[in-house]
């Protein structure tokens, strides 16, 4: 579970009405968090609650922001297969890294 601080800094940064948030949401597919929206709210997440972004691996969990002048998503409605495949960001494992005071790296899911 999600601690209270943990919930209102997200409500808070994504405008979200902070009793709408669940553990399983996931910052991309869910939140719609990518490109430099994500790096600026994981580096906001990292001083708020002082953790260790050091290890985490940004391509491996968000997109680009844009391809030359046109949005990403407008690519990826056009032509899915570019569509990049990122492993999710849970709100849950957002809190295992609040606990560890590190990145925790989510375990696979199916």
């Amino acid at each position: 579970m999600i601690s209270p601080d943990l919930r209102e800094f997200v409500a808070r940064e994504l405008k979200i009405a902070p009793e709408k948030l669940k553990d399983t949401d996931r910052l991309q597919h869910d939140l719609g968090l990518d490109g430099n929206d994500a790096a600026q709210f994981l580096q906001k997440f990292a001083e708020r609650f002082d953790v260790d972004m050091s290890s985490f691996e940004f391509e491996k969990y968000f997109g680009r922001e844009s391809l030359g002048c046109l949005p990403l998503w407008i690519v990826w409605i056009v032509i899915p297969p570019l569509r990049p495949k990122v492993k999710p960001v849970t709100l849950a494992d957002l809190q295992k890294s609040v606990r560890a005071k590190k990145w925790k790296r989510p375990r696979a899911r199916e």
